[in-house]
């Protein structure tokens, strides 16, 4: 079974880019409204989450923040193409995401990076279907 990645970003170049990267392994959805995106996540399962620090309507900060209280084994991994420190401090911070990857990226590690990340949501999601238990 695919696993399904989410990917929100205002610039389509990304979404194109990163969509073929990864579909060959992977279920991508791709969202430039990250409004549509959260809709989205509160109805289907996904397993990663890969969004744009910067965009128009909201930030990526708020965007991962909100999917983590939908969806709190799901991974986050904030992309940017801005050398902005202070947010950054901030995500790490409020655990607000998982790792923070900068534009543009080398498709190898990148690819390392999202399987790793996977794999940690998969971990997290048993942990907590053993706590309910």
């Amino acid at each position: 079974m695919k696993t399904t990645i989410l990917i929100i970003d205002d610039d389509e170049a990304i979404l194109r880019a990163l969509s073929r990267l990864l579909s060959q392994d992977h279920v991508v959805v791709c969202f430039s409204d990250p409004c549509a995106a959260i809709k989205y996540t509160k109805l289907n399962n996904v397993n990663l989450v890969i969004c744009d620090l910067l965009m128009p309507t909201l930030n990526g900060l708020t965007v991962l923040k909100e999917i983590r209280l939908i969806k709190p084994h799901c991974s986050r991994m904030l992309l940017t193409g801005y050398a902005e420190l202070e947010a950054t401090k901030h995500a790490i911070y409020k655990n607000i995401d998982n790792i923070i990857t900068a534009k543009p990226w080398d498709n190898f590690e990148l690819t390392m990076v999202i399987n790793l990340l996977i794999e940690n949501s998969f971990l997290r999601a048993n942990q907590y279907v053993e706590k309910e238990s």
